[in-house]
């Protein structure tokens, strides 16, 4: 055959990573070798499939239609091997899940607890990050599975909105009246133009959650008292636990210690004030049936808790597949 299945591997991760010199470094081969694949591809069709300048490579037109096909082609192959090896009931193999620390506070028992009762052979990572490092874990294959706030898929990942996750007002135990699990954990609700009553310690303005907040709070032209910023979460939780400020955190991030009585939460209500939660994974590299499998009940998790009331988030209209 003049085309081979390298070849398309290689094809598709320069068509991914718009770059040979970066695509190489994700395939862990040298650039005069990944160039020589696709050279040899492009003879053996008699096309041009990538336009070259000094930005890097772009699909031509039958690069782009190629694409579609290497996608499917790979995906299929792999689906196919999987079902040859009849895993598909017993699943084996090591699945890294790559969480951000307000999600792995949350996930992590349920999820564990969960693959250990029913896929004893998968070998179940879940490694904590900070999500501005999730996307290049997955392209380089040290993660299968990532949750991010922010959709990356133009940058070689394949991205569902899993959810909307609330954003609370955290305050110092027995400010905001809880119930704990019995009860609503999040039985008051303050006004988002009220914030500004609260003397607060929020992240720096390069944060992530800052950098949303900062865009809530320009639309609603409302001011907030900042006594300092603090970047880290633990900190964060335990300047509000000491009393010294308030601060704004995902419920996600203080759940535990809501219900033990360690800090309390109100919602934020005119607006409610929320962030995209992205279930992500890389487009070159097909996941196993192990992984498949875990990606299913990270879905399922996440549902239930919802469902339950222990995750205050709405489910994104567009649910993902088995992407």
């Amino acid at each position: 055959m003049p085309v081979d299945l390298r070849g398309l591997q290689c094809f598709l991760a320069v068509a991914t990573a718009g770059s040979i010199s970066r695509a190489a470094e994700v395939l862990h081969i040298a650039q005069p070798a990944l160039s020589i694949q696709i050279r040899h591809l492009e003879e053996a069709l008699g096309v041009a499939l990538f336009t070259r300048s000094h930005k890097g490579v772009v699909p031509t037109a039958a690069g782009q239609r190629l694409v579609i096909h290497a996608r499917d082609i790979l995906r299929r192959l792999d689906i196919a091997c999987e079902h040859v090896r009849d895993v598909m009931n017993d699943p084996e193999g090591r699945v890294a899940i790559g969480l951000p620390q307000s999600m792995a506070k949350i996930l992590t028992v349920p999820l564990v607890r969960e693959t250990i009762r029913r896929w004893p052979k998968v070998r179940l990572q879940v490694i904590e990050l900070s999500t501005g490092y999730i996307p290049s874990h997955l392209l380089t294959g040290h993660i299968d599975i990532g949750l991010t706030f922010q959709n990356k898929t133009d940058s070689g990942l394949l991205c569902s909105h899993l959810v909307d996750e609330d954003l609370v007002l955290v305050a110092p135990a027995g400010q905001f009246a809880s119930g704990g699990r019995s009860a609503m954990p999040l039985a008051r609700t303050v006004r988002f133009r009220d914030l500004s009553k609260y003397p607060m310690i929020l992240p720096a303005g390069e944060h992530g959650l800052r950098a949303l907040l900062d865009g809530y709070l320009r639309a609603h032209e409302v001011d907030l008292r900042i006594l300092a910023e603090v970047n880290t979460i633990p900190e964060l939780i335990a300047l509000a636990s000491a009393g010294i400020g308030y601060t704004v955190l995902s419920y996600a991030s203080v759940s535990s210690e809501v219900l033990q009585g360690l800090l309390s939460a109100a919602r934020i209500g005119q607006p409610a004030v929320s962030r995209p939660v992205y279930l992500c994974r890389s487009a070159t590299m097909p996941l196993s049936i192990a992984a498949s499998a875990v990606q299913e009940l990270l879905v399922e998790t996440v549902h239930a808790l919802i469902a339950d009331g222990s995750w205050p988030a709405v489910l994104h209209a567009r649910q993902p597949t088995a992407i």
